[in-house]
């Protein structure tokens, strides 16, 4: 694991927004290799190889967003909150999730919504993935979350940036759902260590409470 320390002492801090409004910010002390844009790998959607997801697992290579995600980000997201100032129903927006698919939830309620789809989803076993692992995990969100598809906001996903690049790593267990939706339990995991709850690891001082980190 000490192998993965970077080497410049600085602050970071990192997020995940549960809905519209709600956010709890984690701050970490961490140590850069330096910021040479070699290394660096833009990340766009679909610029990610099997061999960069390896090599950013080592903790060598940091990630930045393309500015041209970064725009289609923001545009889905204006959409999202579109949605929701104008009361439309759009499912999983303000319905409910399943067999709550006809259900409409208040906008008073739209943040609990969205706190309890994460967190009754995180509810894997076993031991936590190895640091390299999640940070591949993290890494490929982070792809997915800048195709600009999603409604993340882009101040949180360039959080989940910000926690990447400074191995602000949630806990993740390594037995969780399976089948056709078997990242469910895993992606809950770590939005749930961004949202200050579960555990979080970190080069200096290994796994520590979430809710320790928290700076607002």
């Amino acid at each position: 694991v000490n192998s993965y320390l970077p080497h410049t002492p600085s602050v970071i801090s990192c997020a995940y927004d549960a809905s519209l409004t709600h956010r709890t910010t984690i701050t970490m002390a961490h140590k850069s290799q330096g910021n040479s844009e070699s290394n660096f790998l833009v990340v766009n959607g679909s610029s990610l190889t099997t061999e960069s997801v390896f090599e950013l697992g080592s903790g060598r290579l940091k990630l930045k967003l393309d500015p041209e995600s970064a725009k289609r980000v923001d545009s889905a997201r204006k959409q999202v909150e579109d949605i929701v100032e104008k009361g439309k129903v759009v499912y999983g927006i303000s319905t409910g999730f399943g067999n709550f698919a006809r259900t409409i939830i208040s906008s008073e309620k739209l943040n609990e919504l969205q706190y309890n789809l994460i967190s009754s989803h995180a509810a894997g076993v076993g031991e936590p993935l190895p640091p390299e692992r999640t940070r591949r995990l993290l890494a490929l969100r982070i792809n997915v979350l800048a195709k600009g598809y999603s409604g993340i906001s882009l101040k949180v996903l360039e959080q989940y940036i910000d926690a990447f690049n400074a191995s602000c790593l949630p806990y993740v267990p390594e037995k969780g759902t399976v089948g056709a939706s078997g990242d469910l339990a895993p992606l809950a995991h770590l939005a749930y260590g961004m949202m200050g709850k579960g555990r979080v690891w970190s080069p200096e001082t290994g796994w520590k409470s979430a809710a320790d980190r928290k700076s607002g």
